[in-house]
């Protein structure tokens, strides 16, 4: 029996006889096994020493390359996939806290906590579809540099310096309208047209001037919207920073290169004082030990066809014979490299006649000092162990705050941090967890009291609903679930209505539409409907997300709108024919008419606020405009102040149309607030009713279809009440800052129906010293210059706010300049009116 089969059966005679003993423990595990290794040792020598050198270096050479292999190909694996977790993590994190993409700045400190743990990588980075970036890239001093782009602000390109908690240093650099282009890099680029998690070709970043890999994934909306892509990248010098500590025999070296033979690291370049030359042609560059090789490769084919497994063989280059093995490395996700590694031969000669005396002298050394030894170390072994057992048996009672102390042993000191680690990480993410937990609890809360929410199975059966819809349905949970959705059919809908809703969902879209159900009592209800599949880690659709908000009263406001439309249709065509009749009258009837219609513009003149009664107005600055647009506009503005009384009344209008009709109805108007006001009626809700019923009357005694849009602004000691529905109302606080105010549900336009109290609402805005409101009509915002474009909200707002240090009169002259010099040559299209005041 040969000294090689002898071995197995020591060893399986040692562990079969520890087995038996019922007194086995741990110090006998670890002494015992150091004595027998040395007299097996011992006995082999002999055995060892009548071996061929040859044979002796294959085994060696292959032992060593196998090693070689799993160290560098697993570093390579744990190198690089790093990088997608972290875009997973980061792409997660933006998708459940949407108002990240709000907060450019906030996502970029995120970033920076993402950096901790993950230091292998130099650039984290996401480029939005809409333009805006963010990037943060570590400084050698600890610091980081965070980077924005805000598109939506003048293209402003930000550059901040953070600390390594995140928190703003200072700023280095801000620049408006910027050029930089983050969709021009190469990462962005060439990720649209690849997969949906992929490594990037190799490039030099910009910033850093380093070549750089990169590993991006496109970040979607929950709605299936693509926002942007998000990147991070690794450097390659760190690649020969590995190989350089990577022990290759005595004179070994080891380098990577990709498909076209471009060195992506070497071993060499680093031990000899200069860096490598990353992605250069292996064919340039200065190392000719490397370039030979590199040759002798690409003649044989061995790099552009990706290899399926290693291939070894010898070659002799300069007289001297070495040992290359070419390893293919390929994380299927577009890193394709080729892991070469030259050994020369006289390396493992010289280490066998060295290891031969060596181990002969060592083995008769180490019987003596093995049981010596192994009892002194064994003891400082065993402790630690028991009290790491103890310490992991507290962490699973719940214990997070029990630390292990270190004992002075290297790496049971390394286990006992990376434990104490551990149990922190485990408190924290307990803590996380919990805090996730409650904010998903309250999510799911919000939406339960908002809307109706139902899973169900393949088949369309009821699996779970919230209460919105027992609520709305009438049906008890236990009659819901288990049930087909089909229970709710109205009989409304034609079938190829559902056909085409289940098509779409099974083909794993999202479906929207709306429904009009049956409630359990008979009673019809509409939902406005999104139907989500969800699927299973393979994607199999597994159960369908119902989410539904009842429309119902909508549905007959527009079906109430509808009839109207109709009816105002039919009196539209019989005004027609009479207007058609009236026309040939109207003609002879101009010159008297354009009399009439100066007496009424001066009419509409005389009744405006004069400016010396405006600067009565003690509590607050008041200036106003008016130009129509022909000789009688449609355009309204009032401010009324009855003697000792705190209240004052301001409203803004604008009548549909010009002409003889729109004047009369804004005098109407003007006759109309004078008269409530000066009746002390201040209630919003009944203000707007009468002054509605009024106007209502007189336009269906002129057999008139005008009406106009109003707002009616109550001020008192700081505090304005707004109601009605007009344009937009510029609230500008003293520091310039703007807010809007929709008042599209605070009522409707004047005049188009009779009753509309149910329509109307107000909202309250306080004013505090140097506050102000700014109000208009479209003929500002809708006026157009000689290229037909829009002056626009924005702009207005933009000169209100460059200009509101000054008093309320120069505020106005500067915006009625700017319009009038947008518009240019062009005609004024519409009535220009503008209504300004400002708290003293």
């Amino acid at each position: 029996m040969t000294a090689s089969h002898r071995l197995p059966s020591c060893f399986s005679f040692m562990f079969k006889l520890l087995q038996a003993s019922r007194q086995t423990n741990l110090r006998a595990l670890l002494v015992i096994p150091f004595v027998c290794q040395i007299l097996v040792v011992l006995g082999a020598v002999s055995y060892i020493s009548y071996q061929s050198s040859q044979l002796a270096i294959q085994n060696l050479t292959k032992e060593l390359q196998r090693e070689l292999r799993f160290r560098i190909t697993n570093h390579l694996e744990e190198y690089l996939s790093g990088g997608h977790q972290l875009n997973q993590m980061n792409a997660n994190a933006i998708v459940f806290n949407p108002s990240l993409l709000e907060d450019l700045l906030s996502l970029g400190r995120y970033f920076v906590y993402q950096y901790h743990g993950n230091e292998e990588i130099k650039m984290m980075a996401l480029a939005l579809v809409n333009g805006n970036y963010v990037e943060t890239v570590p400084l050698a001093d600890g610091n980081f540099q965070l980077t924005v782009l805000d598109a939506d602000n003048s293209n402003t390109l930000s550059v901040y310096l953070l600390n390594p908690r995140g928190d703003i240093l200072r700023l280095l650099k801000r620049e408006a309208n910027s050029k930089f282009q983050p969709k021009s890099f190469p990462w962005y680029q060439h990720f649209l047209v690849t997969t949906q998690n992929q490594w990037n070709l190799t490039y030099k970043n910009p910033t850093t001037e380093e070549f750089v890999v990169s590993t991006s994934k496109k970040v979607f909306s929950p709605e299936g919207k693509l926002l942007g892509v998000i990147t991070n990248q690794v450097s390659l010098i760190d690649l020969s920073l590995f190989l350089k500590d990577v022990k290759i025999g005595k004179n070994g070296t080891a380098f990577i290169l990709d498909k076209k033979g471009f060195l992506v690291a070497d071993s060499v370049s680093l031990k000899e004082g200069y860096l490598p030359q990353i992605m250069v042609s292996a064919r340039e560059i200065n190392n000719a030990h490397i370039r030979k090789i590199t040759e002798y490769l690409l003649e044989r084919n061995y790099l552009k066809v990706q290899l399926k497994k290693a291939i070894f063989f010898k070659w002799r280059l300069d007289s001297q014979p070495l040992l290359i093995d070419v390893i293919p490395f390929d994380n299927y996700q577009g890193i394709q490299w080729n892991i070469v590694l030259v050994i020369p031969e006289t390396d493992f000669t010289y280490f066998i006649q060295r290891n031969l005396f060596l181990s002969v002298s060592i083995s008769l050394i180490a019987v003596l000092i093995a049981i010596t030894s192994g009892l002194i170390t064994s003891k400082f072994i065993i402790q630690p162990i028991v009290r790491l057992k103890d310490a992991s048996q507290r962490v699973s009672e719940g214990e997070f705050d029990h630390k292990i102390p270190l004992q002075g042993i290297e790496e049971l000191d390394s286990l006992a941090q990376h434990f104490n680690h551990m149990t922190d990480m485990l408190e924290s993410m307990f803590m996380s967890l919990n805090q996730t937990l409650q904010e998903i609890s309250n999510l799911k809360y919000a939406i339960d009291q908002a809307a109706i929410v139902t899973i169900t199975d393949r088949e369309g059966k009821i699996v779970y609903c919230n209460e919105k819809l027992t609520e709305i349905s009438g049906y008890s949970f236990s009659e819901l679930i288990g049930q087909k959705t089909s229970l709710f059919k109205s009989g409304y809908h034609e079938a190829s209505f559902y056909e085409e809703m289940w098509s779409t969902i099974t083909k794993r879209k999202v479906w929207r539409g709306e429904i009009k159900n049956k409630a359990k009592d008979g009673r019809f209800y509409w939902v406005d409907t999104t139907i989500v599949p969800l699927t299973d880690e393979k994607g199999n659709i597994n159960q369908y997300l119902s989410i539904q908000t009842e429309i119902t009263k909508r549905k007959e406001l527009e079906k109430n709108l509808e009839e109207m439309v109709e009816i105002r249709t039919r009196e539209l065509a019989r005004a027609n024919e009479e207007i058609r009749l009236l026309n040939q009258r109207l003609c002879s009837e101009n010159l008297q008419l354009a009399g009439k219609l100066k007496i009424l513009h001066q009419m509409q003149q005389l009744i405006l606020p004069k400016p010396q009664e405006l600067k009565r107005i003690k509590p607050l600055d008041i200036a106003g405009y008016s130009e129509p647009a022909d000789e009688l506009g449609g355009d309204y503005f009032d401010v009324l102040q009855i003697e000792n009384d705190p209240n004052i009344t301001l409203g803004i209008g604008d009548v549909t149309g010009h002409g003889l009709e729109s004047g009369i109805l804004m005098v109407m108007t003007q006759a109309a607030i004078c008269t409530l006001k000066h009746t002390g009626e201040k209630e919003p809700i009944r203000f707007l009713e009468i002054l509605n019923r009024a106007i209502y009357y007189n336009i269906k005694r002129m057999n008139s279809e005008k009406n106009l849009s109003l707002v009616i602004l109550n001020y008192c000691q700081g505090e304005v009440t707004i109601f009605g529905q007009h344009e937009e109302i510029i609230v500008v606080r003293k520091n310039g800052e703007i807010e809007l105010i929709d008042t599209i549900d605070l009522g409707l336009p004047i005049g188009i129906d009779e009753y509309i109290g149910e329509y109307i609402n107000f909202q309250k805005v306080t004013l505090n010293p140097g506050d102000g409101i700014v109000l208009y009509t479209d003929g500002i915002t809708e006026a157009r210059n000689q290229d037909k474009q829009q002056y626009g909200l924005e702009r207005l707002c933009e000169i209100v706010r460059r200009n509101w240090h000054l008093d309320c009169e120069k505020i106005r002259d500067a915006i009625i300049s700017d319009v009038k010099s947008f518009i240019g040559l062009r005609k004024i299209e519409d009535d220009l009116t503008l209504l300004l005041l400002k708290q003293r």
